[in-house]
Order: C-alpha cells, then sequence, then structure tokens
C-alpha cells in the first residue's frame, strides 16, 4: 500500500480538528534489501549488491526512529523514494481551500453579516443551501483528508502534513470572507465600515464577519511560514536519510534499552531507546526516540541497522534482513481513551 494511500481519516486535533482523526494504518511496502556487516561497509555497494540479485524484503514504516527529533517532527524516507516535494501537493491544497471557502460562504454570508446584498443572505439561509453547506463540508473534509496523506507520503512527517491541512481550512474561510467583503463593498460602496456598530447594531453587522475574516487570514499566514520551516526541515531529514543509505556506514546494532515515556501522539506509544552497536572492535551506543503503534514494540535485543557518516549524522532503523521480535501484549502499550 502506497504511503498516500492510507485509509481512513487523519486530521490530528492539533490543527483544530478534534473530533475527526484516526489511526495510521500499518502498511508495508518493498525495499531492496542492505547487507549488514559487523564492520562498516558503504551502504551504496550493499543496494547495489541485492539490487543486482533482485532481493526484496517488506519494511514497515513503524516503528519510527530519530536520533535529533521527536513527536510530529520525526521524519521517514521509504527505501527507494525520492525526497519529497511540495509541487504535486498544490492541486490537492487548491481543491481543499475551494471546497473550505465554498463551505464558508454560508457562515460568513448569514451569521456574520457578509452577504452582499439582503436578497443574497436570505437565499443562503435557507435549508438547501443550508443542506448543500453540510455536503460541501464533508466533501471538504475529505479533500482535506488526502491532502494530509499525500503530503504525509511525501516528506514523512506529520508535521508537514498537518500544516498542509490547516492551511488548506484557514486559507480557505480567509479568502471565502474577502471575496464577500469585497463583493459587498462594490454592491453598497456608500455605506460606512465602522467597527463601533459590532457594540451597537440590533443585527449582525458585516464588520464582525471581516474580523473573523481577519483573524483566519492571520492564521493562515502563520501556518504558510511554519509550513516552509517544517518542509524544509523535513526534506534536509529526508535528503540525510538518502545520503547515507546510499554513502553511508552500515553497522548491525542491537536495542539494549527501551524506556516507555508515559505519553503518546495521539494512539501511538512513545519510548527512549539506546542501540548498542560495534566500531573497530570497540562498543557505542546511540539514543534515539521511537514513535511506534501499540502492537509493533521492539522487544529488547531486536537487531538494528546504524547508518552514520564522517559529519557525525546518523539514522537508525530496524534491520530489515532480520526478523523482528515485537511485545506479545499488544495491550500494554495501548492509549486508553477513557
Amino acid at each position: 500500500m502506497e504511503y498516500s494511500e492510507i485509509s481512513g481519516i487523519i486530521l490530528l486535533k492539533n490543527y483544530g480538528c478534534e473530533n475527526v482523526y484516526g489511526q495510521i494504518q500499518k502498511f508495508t511496502f518493498t525495499r531492496v534489501a542492505a547487507v549488514s556487516f559487523r564492520r562498516a561497509v558503504p551502504m551504496r555497494n550493499a543496494v547495489e549488491d541485492n539490487q543486482s540479485s533482485g532481493q526484496q524484503e517488506h519494511f514497515e514504516i513503524l516503528p519510527m526512529f530519530s536520533t535529533r527529533d521527536k513527536g510530529m517532527r520525526m521524519t521517514v524516507l521509504r527505501p527507494g523514494r525520492r525526497v519529497g516535494r511540495a509541487a504535486p501537493l498544490l492541486p490537492w491544497l487548491l481543491t481543499a481551500m475551494v471546497l473550505w471557502a465554498m463551505t464558508g460562504t454560508v457562515l460568513f454570508g448569514t451569521l456574520l453579516g457578509l452577504a452582499p446584498t439582503p436578497a443574497i443572505g436570505t437565499l443562503l439561509g435557507h435549508p438547501v443551501a443550508v443542506g448543500a453547506a453540510v455536503v460541501l463540508l464533508f466533501a471538504a473534509i475529505i479533500a482535506t483528508t488526502g491532502l494530509y496523506s499525500r503530503a504525509a507520503g511525501q516528506f514523512g512527517q506529520r508535521s508537514a502534513a498537518g500544516l498542509f491541512a490547516m492551511l488548506a481550512v484557514t486559507g480557505g474561510l480567509a479568502a471565502d470572507a474577502g471575496v464577500l467583503l469585497l463583493w459587498m463593498r462594490i454592491m453598497d460602496s456608500s455605506r460606512p465600515f465602522d467597527f463601533k456598530t459590532i457594540a451597537t447594531s440590533p443585527t449582525v453587522p458585516p464588520e464582525l464577519g471581516a474580523i473573523a475574516g481577519a483573524g483566519f487570514a492571520l492564521l493562515a499566514a502563520i501556518v504558510l511560514l511554519r509550513l516552509s520551516g517544517s518542509v524544509a526541515h523535513a526534506r534536509r531529514r529526508q535528503t540525510d536519510i538518502e545520503r547515507l543509505r546510499m554513502e553511508g556506514l552500515s553497522f548491525a546494532g542491537t536495542l539494549t534499552t527501551r524506556r516507555f515515556t508515559n505519553s503518546w501522539l495521539y494512539s501511538f506509544p512513545m519510548f527512549k531507546v539506546e542501540i548498542g552497536y560495534i566500531v573497530d572492535g570497540m562498543p557505542r551506543v546511540f539514543s534515539a526516540h521511537m514513535l511506534t503503534s501499540a502492537d509493533r514494540v521492539p522487544i529488547v535485543g531486536s537487531r538494528m541497522l546504524v547508518l552514520t557518516d564522517d559529519r557525525g549524522t546518523s539514522h537508525v532503523e530496524l534491520d530489515p534482513s532480520n526478523g523482528a521480535e515485537f511485545e506479545p501484549d499488544v495491550n500494554k502499550y495501548a492509549a486508553s481513551h477513557d
């Protein structure tokens, strides 16, 4: 199953969708197997050797490990996948923004006073228009979910994916408020625009809708700034992983310590782990963060693949050439939803 085809709604609570979220399902994908040695060997040679023999193995996305990041900033790169790009996501982003803008027309036009004319306001308040807005809301949620899934597939990071989804929501609603406000001013340019009427008007004044629209616009600008940084961060991490797999040094390691942090990223338990490995006969240890699902918690002693280079960059993952063993009690680290 492709990363971008994860089934279920995965809109995260941190981004304003507290009751629309789902568990990321496990999925497998094939990768060219890299051969691990007790001594360091270039990863490029291991990959090329296995490509020539046609050897392939299944590789699970969970658990995720990171020696530098934790939580939503942890980044993965599927073996054989290129570093993520934003261009393939733009059609999904624009589609989701348009749907959110269309959904928000009833909200801004009837409840927040931005209907260009009284007749249009009455039309937007009709039950048929409200029903259409509900249908568009579901379509917007589906499109945003698809955007989130594809962004996660591109950049291998939940933070970037969530920000793409949030940009679709806030950007669409801000654009809708702006268009309605501009349309209203064109239809009645003589009407004074005074924010004091919010406190004195017997009806909902358009100034209230303008403030709400400005709030969404400010949120969209903040999300856009954060998104640019998150995408740059994810691409740097993916570039490092790609380079280490092709040019770095590979060591066979062992998961020596696993400590549960008593915290979850939604339903995914988080751990601090240590991986031991040997370089030139000398034992060394890596500390890392681990994010996984409750049914894929590797036991102490699991074989690991440690990738390093002379720049001090490192990456660890379960060794795909050895069968992994997981905690038999799948409820031990399951999140409580009481």
